[in-house]
């Protein structure tokens, strides 16, 4: 598959696909990193060897109505200086989630103008997925802001607000 239908498409930078399978109304991308490690981010040397792998199943945009799945061989890596230990970055999804954050965005603009049900049974997904990016996106957009360290709060020509916190 054409590199830049990966990176345009899905958001996926720094990966490669090796192979596409169609199993029904679904199509599989199997992607891994172009680009393995060269040193070891805590310590920089060079003695960084692969230390297995394990494959990963993320869910992407849809593409004409069929549902992609983004399959990652995610590497291992250590080294063998300081003892680092630990799996390759997946920048396309955060933490444990197991879809990638252009189709968060994407469910999120689907919410826009249609029920958390709606959004659900059209992307053949769970309604608690959808709900937690949901919350997800609330949570970061509209929590209330960290006063900590704010002194004045507001100044205009009559008044001057202190907070005492």
């Amino acid at each position: 598959m054409n590199s830049s239908f990966l990176y345009h498409g899905w958001g996926l930078y720094s990966q490669k696909c090796t192979r596409v399978e169609y199993k029904g109304n679904t199509i599989i991308l199997h992607v891994e990193t172009k680009e393995r490690l060269s040193f070891c981010p805590q310590c920089g040397m060079r003695h960084l060897v692969k230390n297995g792998y394990r494959t990963r199943d993320f869910i992407g945009l849809p593409l004409g109505g069929k549902k992609v799945i983004v399959r990652m061989k995610v590497q291992r890596y250590q080294c063998k200086d300081c003892g680092y230990d630990q799996q390759e970055n997946i920048p396309f999804a955060t933490g444990s989630r197991s879809y990638t954050h252009r189709f968060a965005r994407y469910v999120v603009d689907l919410l826009k103008m249609a029920t958390l049900k709606d959004v659900a049974s059209l992307l053949c997904v769970g309604w608690d997925m959808v709900k937690d990016i949901h919350s997800s996106y609330l949570q970061r957009h509209y929590s209330p802001p960290s006063l900590q360290g704010v002194e004045i709060i507001g100044i205009d020509e009559f008044a001057r607000i202190r907070c005492n916190t």
